[in-house]
Formats: C-alpha cells, structure tokens, sequence
C-alpha cells in the first residue's frame, strides 16, 4: 500500500509541475503577442500624426519670419526721429547775416511766413546793421533789432527788452504779421514802422531812403 501511494504522489507531482510549466509558458507567450502588439502600435503613423508635425512645422517658419521682421525695425526707427536740419530761408538767413548778432534768430525768423520773414530781416538791417546798434538793460542784450516799442520790460527810452532770441521774434513777428493782413505789405507801406501816423507817405527824402534799404534786403529774402 505504501508503494501505491507513493507511486500516486509523484504520478500527482508530475502532473502539477507539467500543469505549472506550461501555464508558465502561457503567460510568457501572451506577454510576447502583447508586447509586439505595442511594438506594432507604436510603429503605426496616423494621418492626424502627420497633419499635427505639418502645423508644427508651417508654425515654426511662420514664428521664425516674425521675429526676422521685429529684428529688421529698429534699424529704421533713426531715419523716422532724424532732424529735418535748417531749410533753404534759413540756409539764406545765415548767409546774408553772417557773424552779426541776428544770425542766431535765423531758425526762428525762417519759420514765419515768406513776407513776415522778410520784413524781419530788412527792418532789422535798417534800424539796428543786424544787431550791431541795438538797446540794453542793465548792460544786457535786450535783442529788439528793430526798433521796437511795446510792453514787454520796456527800458528808459521805451524799447522793449526781450528775455530771448525767440521770444523776440515771436513778438516782433506778430505785430509784423498783423500788419501784412492788413494790406500792410510793401516796403512802401511799412515806412509807417518808422514814422507812425507822422508818416507822410508823399515820398520825403528820409522814408524814401528808409522804403528803399527795407526794399532790398526784403527782395532777397524773398
């Protein structure tokens, strides 16, 4: 009996190796088939998979021109803040006035009007050589070149007495101005800068002389 039993307990032995290694083997051999079916799902390529790298890519150049154009702007931007420089008045200005005390107001004179500018520069070479023979206050330059009389920090004699070449000009210019509009436009007309309502107009030897200076200086600005 104890030869039978051990005889059924290895048969039993047998059986439970030979069960267990062939279920061994099973798994081995699902796990190869799911591995290669990973494989083989990774390997495939899909229409969308190819779309998305095209949009990828059209993205890349698109971004890439892009930054190629912002680079490209600030090497125009010093042409756009450059100055226009002087103009063909004031280039004239400069060259009749050179190295007197106007000179200096030739910017501000040039951006007035043609005939404003023009009785600027005449008036001013009339009553005062440019500068050369011109009022003061307190030994300072008052920059009135033209004889002019208003409220602006009068001295003694009436002249005004101006705190700038600019401001000057402007002040000046305006009464000049004012005058144009009012047909106040010819060398002829304008003797009245020099007499007022005392002015005659009836061609007296000191304004003729007074219209004909003005006259010339007031063609070449022109």
């Amino acid at each position: 009996m104890e030869r039978v039993k051990s005889r059924s307990f290895a048969f039993l032995n047998e059986i439970r190796i030979k069960t267990g290694l062939n279920s061994v083997k099973k798994g081995t051999n699902k796990k190869k088939k799911m591995t290669s079916k990973k494989i083989l799902i990774k390997r495939v390529s899909t229409p969308e998979d190819f779309f998305f790298g095209f949009l990828v890519a059209v993205s890349l150049v698109f971004v890439l021109l892009c930054f190629r154009s912002v680079a490209a702007i600030p090497v125009s931007l010093p042409q756009l803040t450059q100055s226009k420089g002087p103009n063909e008045m004031e280039k004239n200005i400069r060259k009749m006035a050179k190295g007197y005390p106007i000179e200096e107001m030739a910017p501000f004179i040039a951006g007035k009007n043609k005939k404003v500018a023009a009785f600027l520069v005449a008036i001013a070479k009339k009553e005062s050589n440019w500068g050369v023979h011109s009022p003061k206050k307190q030994g300072k330059n008052c920059f009135n070149y033209w004889g002019y009389r208003g409220p602006e920090n009068p001295t003694a004699s009436g002249y005004s007495c101006f705190s700038s070449p600019r401001q000057a000009v402007n002040v000046v210019g305006k009464r000049i101005n004012s005058l144009v509009s009012q047909k106040v436009d010819t060398p002829r007309e304008m003797v009245m800068w020099k007499c007022g309502d005392a002015c005659t107009r009836s061609g007296a030897r000191g304004e003729a002389k007074w219209v004909r200076d003005v006259g010339f200086y007031y063609d070449k600005v022109l």
